[in-house]
C-alpha cells in the first residue's frame, strides 16, 4: 500500500466510473481492495459481508444480461439519444459514459457483489436493515480501489433480477445481494465532482 494515495485525496477525487479499461485486475490489488473492505465497522462486530467476485467472461456476460434488462425494465425510451439531454460537453461525455457501461458491462474486468448473511439475525430484520452493517465496508472498498487508481461505482438496478442474479451465481438462501460494484482501471477521469456547500446541507443542534 506505499504508493497509495492519501485518504482524504481518494475522497475528493473519487467519482462514479462507468467506463474501464480492459486490462485484468492483478489478484495482489484485488486482495489490497477486498481486505480494506472487511477493515469496516459492523453492528456487534457480526462481519456479516460477503463478496462474490465474478471474473470469468462467461459468467459476467450472463450478469451483463440480467443488468440490461433491468436498465430497460426501469428506464425503457428515456435512456435515449445525447440529444435528449442538455447540450454541453459535460452531458455528452454523461451519456457516453453510461452507454458504454450498459453496452460493455460484461467486459469490465472484475464485478464485486456485497452480500449480507442473514444467519442468525434478530427475527423480522430485513435486508435493508443490514445496510448499516455492509455499506461502510462498500465505501472502504470503493475508497480503496481509487487511492490504488482503479473505478468503481455503485449499482443496484439489477435488483429487479436479483434472483436470477442469485441463481447465476448460486448465492444460497440465507445471503442478500446488497450492491453490485464494477471495477477496473478507469477509462474515464477520476476528479472532483460539484457538491452543495455545507451550509445547504447541514444543520446544527435541529432542523433550523
Amino acid at each position: 500500500m506505499g504508493d497509495a494515495m492519501g485518504l482524504f485525496e481518494a475522497i475528493h477525487t473519487q467519482r462514479a466510473i462507468r467506463r474501464y479499461k480492459l486490462d485484468p485486475v492483478p489478484d495482489d490489488v484485488l486482495q489490497q481492495v477486498l481486505e480494506a473492505a472487511t477493515r469496516a465497522p459492523s453492528g456487534g462486530n457480526r462481519q456479516p459481508w460477503r463478496f462474490v467476485v465474478v471474473r470469468k467472461p462467461e459468467v459476467k456476460e450472463k450478469i451483463a444480461r440480467y443488468y440490461r434488462m433491468s436498465v430497460e425494465g426501469t428506464y425503457g425510451p428515456r435512456l435515449g439519444p445525447p440529444e435528449a439531454e442538455p447540450d454541453t460537453p459535460a452531458a455528452k461525455r454523461r451519456f457516453e459514459s453510461r452507454q458504454w457501461f450498459i453496452q460493455n458491462f460484461g467486459r469490465i474486468p472484475v464485478l464485486i457483489f456485497v452480500c449480507a448473511d442473514m444467519s442468525g439475525l434478530a427475527p423480522g430484520m430485513t435486508p435493508d436493515q443490514m445496510g448499516s452493517s455492509i455499506f461502510p465496508a462498500v465505501q472502504n472498498l470503493m475508497l480503496a480501489a481509487r487511492a490504488l487508481g482503479l473505478g468503481t461505482v455503485l449499482t443496484t438496478l439489477w435488483k429487479r433480477h436479483e434472483q436470477e442474479m442469485k441463481g447465476v451465481l448460486g448465492i444460497p438462501d440465507n445471503v442478500a445481494p446488497l450492491a453490485l460494484i464494477p471495477l477496473g482501471y478507469a477509462e474515464d477521469r477520476f476528479g472532483g465532482s460539484k457538491r452543495k456547500p455545507l451550509s445547504e446541507v447541514v444543520h446544527y443542534d435541529g432542523w433550523a
